[in-house]
């Protein structure tokens, strides 16, 4: 198993903490980001777009990041 120390600004984690409850540790929101892009590089490499939108599926916005358009260039999609 790796480890991994980051440094996240104080405020970053306060407004997360906030949203999230204030009991939710650093550790817990670092599992979870890492779970997320992970589950979003497994996406862009099978040639799928990650995207949100509102409840309805209106207003769509792709989410952009040079790490996904590179799986995806690895897998050729």
């Amino acid at each position: 198993m790796a480890e991994l120390r980051l440094q996240i600004p104080d405020e970053v984690v306060a407004k997360l903490q906030a949203r999230l409850g204030s009991k939710t540790k650093v550790t817990d929101i670092a599992r979870d980001a890492i779970t997320l892009f992970n589950w979003a590089v497994d996406e862009r490499a099978k040639g799928r777009m990650v995207m949100s939108s509102e409840e309805n599926g209106s207003d769509p916005a792709r989410l952009i990041m040079p790490s996904l358009d590179m799986a995806a260039a690895r897998a050729g999609k």
